[in-house]
């Protein structure tokens, strides 16, 4: 039997493939939905990502924040696949953390990718927890907030209690900082803290997110009326901004403050780098000692150079004056007159300015048994009755970086320290940190005395360390808040290429909150700037600049302070409302929990 080859109609399949494509079978129109969902959901986290990225310095559109939460909360509410949605919500935090901390990885590649690793988490719950409240039935505009403050309090403690207190937490790019230029909006954070200020800008976002994800409108008899929910939550978030602006209003009206202390700041720009030759300590020293005598006739009061400029030597001139080179061997004899002649000259400066110098310098270890470990200090100098360099007052850092200045379980498991360390690199000394906050004094013009902490480094960072160097008890001790920082090391100094990087105007930004939570002015001296002095209604009065750069150029400035005699709210309660809010979440989240579980034990009784 001969077998009958049927010849393919060329005709007949076009037609067969166009009515397949007019009219697709609903499997094949499900897989097309299905992968255009995804791809929106992905769009949509990635935009929120980009929005947020260029609300916080130094892009500063502080006006894209109340919408940047946006996309990511609609691909949330709205996202198809459950897993796929909230794969993307940890994806855009780690694409944010990527493109906002990009300067870490100049310092340390493998901390930098764990660390935006780690704080993607942060988001992918965030995203969680706002899909399954929606899925409830709770509204945006009220679950948005308090869960992204309960994330950010949450951050400020980061990896507590696996680090030790006092080197733990990554307060950065908190939403409220996306607002620090806001002057009047932000005065409320001097009863709420910075986590009232991300609260609102969260509330305005969820606002949006319900009226776009629900029906903006209802039919009535007399026509189209907003939706009840939508009305509530656009009247609060209008109430809410109403509050904040009349209490910013009231507070920069009010007249409390009163004169204070002349406080100069040198700035020198030298990168630091772990694997450049930079300058050496000598020719640091002799940068700041060239641009404190600048200073001599401008009438300070004080002299702040930035962190660690001082070395990494001993600096108490009492160590080394009864120090003799010649019984030593040359290089040592050598090192001994280095040290010797300099401390000579910072006498003679200090002489000539007849006021005391704040510098930031490693210092050995005053505890017994800790002769081989230095602490990162602030050292106040002044010159004693024969005009000799004396040490007046020294505070020890307390709340240390977390590897690169304290690689944690040195005690609790020395084996596991040991394994870290290895990537850590030899040049970043691990220090001993300080135990209780130091309040220097110094006289003003009059005679008046003055007092003031110096946070050092991203010590600013952290409210509840500022409050506590500001506090004692229910009382006000300080007068003035003098950060010191060394910002060199996010400084990118390539072959003929020089780039300072946003974490010096990220870091400037947090310091404007510090003054408005306490009252306090704050004056920085920071290595490779931004240098500045924040008044204690956190307006940025001045900084050091240089044919309008702000960045890697060398400078002074005078500072004439004005302390606040006001006490704040937050400086007694602390940070109160933030845990009220983390109090508000744990209760959601069990609360959706126990409504899980019930649903189920009646699905199944049924």
């Amino acid at each position: 039997m001969s077998k009958r080859r049927h010849a393919l109609n060329p005709v007949k399949v076009q037609a067969d493939i166009a009515a397949l494509e007019k009219h697709p079978p609903p499997e094949m129109f499900q897989r097309r939905l299905d992968i255009r969902r995804r791809l929106s959901v992905a769009l949509l986290c990635i935009l929120t990502s980009v929005l947020l990225t260029v609300s916080f310095a130094p892009f500063n559109k502080w006006y894209l924040a109340y919408v940047a939460l946006v996309p990511l909360g609609l691909a949330m509410v709205a996202g198809h696949k459950g897993r796929w949605t909230i794969l993307w919500s940890w994806l855009a935090g780690v694409v944010f953390w990527a493109a906002s901390i990009y300067w870490l990885t100049w310092v340390t590649m493998i901390g930098y990718i764990a660390l935006v690793l780690y704080l993607g988490i942060y988001w992918l719950l965030a995203g969680l927890l706002v899909r399954r409240a929606f899925r409830r039935g709770w509204p945006v505009w009220i679950t948005l907030p308090v869960v992204w403050v309960t994330m950010e309090y949450a951050l400020s403690y980061m990896l507590w209690p696996m680090l030790p207190a006092d080197a733990s937490g990554f307060p950065w790019m908190f939403l409220a900082h996306s607002q620090y230029s806001c002057t009047r909006l932000i005065q409320i954070t001097d009863v709420t803290g910075q986590y009232g200020v991300s609260f609102f800008v969260a509330m305005v976002n969820g606002a949006i997110i319900d009226a776009l994800a629900q029906p903006l409108f209802v039919k009535t008899s007399r026509g189209g009326r907003l939706t009840r929910q939508i009305g509530i939550a656009l009247g609060v978030s209008a109430a809410a901004a109403v509050v904040m602006l009349g209490y910013g209003t009231y507070r920069l009206n009010q007249d409390a403050t009163s004169p204070g202390p002349t406080v100069g700041v040198v700035q020198q720009a030298f990168p630091v780098s772990l694997y450049r030759k930079g300058a050496s300590r000598q020719e640091i020293f002799d940068a700041h000692l060239a641009g404190t005598r600048s200073l001599r006739k401008a009438g300070c009061n004080l002299v702040v150079w930035p962190e660690s400029m001082l070395g990494f030597g001993n600096m108490d001139p009492a160590y080394w004056s009864v120090l003799n080179p010649m019984a030593y061997k040359p290089e040592a004899g050598e090192f001994i007159r280095i040290y010797q002649r300099n401390l000579r000259s910072l006498g003679r400066v200090m002489s000539d300015l007849d006021c005391p110098l704040l510098a930031g310098g490693a210092m050995p270890s005053n505890r017994v048994g800790k002769d081989n470990v230095r602490c990162n200090s602030a050292l106040l100098f002044d010159n004693d009755a024969t005009d000799g360099l004396k040490l007046m007052q020294r505070y020890d850092k307390m709340h240390l970086v977390p590897f690169s200045e304290c690689v944690p379980f040195r005690k609790s498991s020395p084996w596991l320290h040991r394994q870290i360390r290895r990537f850590v690199p030899e040049a970043m000394p691990q220090l001993e940190p300080g135990k209780k906050p130091v309040r220097f004094t110094i006289s003003g013009e009059d005679g008046k005395e003055f007092r003031f902490a110096v946070p050092i480094c991203y010590e600013g960072s952290f409210s509840r360390v500022c409050r506590l160097m500001v506090m004692q008890g229910r009382n006000k001790r300080v007068d003035i808040l003098v950060n010191i920082s060394n910002d060199g090391w996010f400084v990118y100094n390539g072959t003929g290429v020089m780039h300072a990087s946003s974490e010096l105007d990220q870091h400037l930004s947090q310091y404007v909150f510090r003054a408005i939570e306490n009252r306090v002015p704050v004056v920085r001296a920071v290595n490779t700037g931004i240098s500045a002095h924040i008044d204690s209604t956190g307006r940025i009065r001045e900084t050091v600049r240089h044919n309008g750069k702000r960045k890697m150029v060398a400078g002074n400035i005078v500072v004439k302070t004005f302390v606040d005699e006001r006490v704040s709210l937050y400086s007694l309660i602390g940070d109160i409302f933030a845990q009220a809010i983390c109090i508000v979440a744990g209760a959601g989240v069990l609360i959706a929990f126990f409504r899980r579980r019930t649903g189920k034990k009646e699905g199944q009784r049924a």
